[in-house]
């Protein structure tokens, strides 16, 4: 989910990008989650997961932040067979595969993105130069190797 600070989507976001249309776009006040954005992503996460569900259950891993889990959260995740597991409180940086290894080349292509844009003289990164690069930085950064040794380098697999 992306979430934009504001209170509407503007159309100027999104006509000179080229964003797909998979991605899950959301406004808040404070440009930040809440329990309403929470529970459209989880709706998010289960329809675009339920299409490569190998089992009956799906295992979603949160970084154990209370707001995170909300009744009406596990509640959605006990409906559609999403097992829920949190991590310990302040260990995300040593289990949680997103912190250990995909959030550094994910920041890495961030920076070439925005030096990319900025190098012409544009001067500003704004939110179209962000929309229209957020898949080229995602394509980039969640590669299946890098995933896969996420997962090993936090011990989840081996």
């Amino acid at each position: 989910m992306i979430i934009i600070p504001g209170v509407i989507h503007q159309e100027s976001w999104y006509m000179t990008t080229r964003i797909l249309g998979d991605y899950l776009m959301a406004t808040s006040e404070s440009g930040y989650n809440n329990d309403d954005l929470r529970i459209k992503w989880l709706a998010h996460f289960e329809r675009f997961s339920a299409k490569s569900q190998a089992g009956v259950y799906r295992l979603l891993l949160l970084d154990g932040f209370s707001s995170h889990c909300t009744k009406q959260f596990l509640n959605y995740c006990d409906q559609y067979k999403i097992i829920v597991f949190c991590v310990p409180p302040h260990s995300s940086h040593l289990l949680q595969p997103l912190d250990v290894v995909v959030f550094q080349p994910y920041k890495h292509y961030h920076v070439e993105a925005v030096e990319r844009a900025t190098h012409p003289g544009c001067g500003n990164f704004h939110k179209s130069e962000f929309l229209d690069s957020i898949d080229t930085i995602r394509q980039q950064t969640f590669k299946p190797s890098t995933v896969r040794s996420a997962f090993r380098a936090t011990g989840l697999i081996l």
